[in-house]
């Protein structure tokens, strides 16, 4: 029986484990509160729960060398530590996170010892990669050439469980949201690289379709540019976009909220002795429901006074953070006022559309669209696509049907080819049109 180490046990990692419980392998699950590990194996007869504190890296080592293959749902800045500790022991690894630098550099290594270091096999990134290849490959291989690109994805609340003013809610920590949103992004139009800054990332909304589903806004996610390279396109490609979506109003709140000052992360201070709405009033001033309006040049109505009400930025009780930044106490209300609550389902949406050049002279865009929603009082959807894939991925290289080594993304069809069928008899699966112009 094939050994598969699991080394976090955080929110997505329950459908992985439970997969590969299924498939017949024996699964470790190791993670710093051995009780989240217990709670993922159920006393499956194949299935061991350990605490593992991570910077105990000896102890992390030897578990690694008892095992075929490694899953890293670690932080990834700690995926190259797991990654070295599997070079030296002869093991291949599987994670859902971006290559890194540190990782990339691991990669002549790797294929030097014949191991494979399977990485963004999760949803963003991951099924958007596979899915898009599928695409791109099938029509090249029909004397298209590919001239256009845009790929949208976001993990939402299922619209009867989008009861707040956000829009939006969270399984886990808010914090990773909020430090996205100040990030700046670029991307390809027309031939040229357009650079937004991170004062303009919610600017310009996009207004994005998911048919039989509603309608959306999106932003341009981080730096598309790259993806040329990444996915391998030439210098035809003309439009290269990746964006995030969400729901119609997200990015008029979040402009207002930078603009408050309220996703400053620095300086750090001591919130002792204030309520809510002193922080507030000491940020944007007294009285708050004046000041917010003015300090935005806006009508009331258009202030987002009813949001910051809805998490409690206004009440008058003591500030649960101790020490931090303000975007830490926003991190602290939004993590208590807008969790899932039991029973409520959250859904998954992506759509890809890729523009061709026909051989005939025509275009024709390609539209893949994919809708998943989760499990009432079961998975969630953010964590069915983000650790299936991977787990997909450990089970066909475990099974000897990868036969590439060395740092891998799912964009070759060695990879992206038997993972989308294992997804699609899951469930996970996507619609496409064409339309001809």
């Amino acid at each position: 029986m094939k050994k598969v180490l699991v080394l976090g046990a955080g929110l997505v990692s329950r459908p992985l484990v439970r997969y590969l419980l299924d498939h017949g392998y024996a699964v470790t699950v190791a993670s710093r509160t051995v009780a989240k590990a217990e709670k993922l194996v159920a006393g499956h007869e194949n299935g061991r729960a350990l605490a593992l504190n991570v910077d105990d890296v000896e102890a992390m080592r030897r578990l690694v060398a008892e095992c075929d293959a490694a899953v890293s749902l670690l932080p990834a800045t700690r995926h190259p530590e797991v990654a070295r500790a599997c070079l030296d022991l002869g093991k291949h690894m599987a994670t859902t996170s971006y290559v890194s630098p540190a990782m990339r550099a691991l990669d002549a290594e790797a294929r030097d010892k014949d191991l494979l270091l399977l990485n963004e096999m999760g949803v963003d990134p991951g099924i958007d990669h596979m899915s898009a290849m599928k695409v791109i490959h099938q029509a090249e291989q029909q004397g298209a050439v590919l001239v256009g690109f845009s790929s949208w994805c976001g993990g939402l609340p299922a619209p009867e469980a989008n009861d707040n003013p956000f829009g939006y809610k969270f399984s886990w920590s808010p914090k990773g949201v909020l430090i996205a949103a100040r990030n700046s992004a670029r991307y390809l139009r027309d031939g040229r690289v357009v650079e937004v800054p991170a004062e303009r990332l919610f600017a310009e909304p996009a207004t994005v379709e998911i048919p039989g589903v509603g309608t959306f806004e999106g932003y341009p996610n981080r730096d598309s540019v790259s993806y040329l390279d990444t996915y391998g396109f030439d210098e035809r490609v003309r439009d290269m976009f990746r964006g995030t979506l969400r729901n119609q109003g997200h990015c008029r709140l979040y402009t207002q909220l930078i603009a408050l000052g309220l996703l400053e992360d620095e300086p750090q201070r001591s919130f002792a002795g204030l309520t809510y709405r002193k922080l507030l009033e000491q940020i944007v001033g007294a009285p708050v429901e004046q000041a917010v309006a003015g300090k935005l040049q806006v009508e009331p109505g258009q202030s987002p006074l009813e949001a910051l009400r809805f998490i409690g930025m206004l009440a008058d009780e003591p500030v649960a953070v101790e020490q931090g930044s303000v975007m830490d106490v926003l991190a602290e209300r939004m993590a208590r006022h807008l969790a899932y609550r039991p029973g409520e389902r959250d859904m998954l949406i992506m759509r890809h559309d890729i523009t061709f050049q026909l051989p005939d002279g025509a275009r024709e865009t390609v539209t893949a669209i994919m809708v998943d929603y989760g499990i009432p009082g079961g998975d969630s959807s953010m964590a069915r696509t983000v650790s299936l894939p991977a787990a997909i991925g450990v089970r066909l290289l475990l099974e000897g049907r990868i036969p590439l080594r060395g740092v891998q993304i799912p964009v070759r069809p060695e990879i992206y080819e038997p993972a989308l069928q294992e997804l699609e008899k899951l469930g996970i699966t996507f619609t496409e049109t064409r339309t001809r112009h």
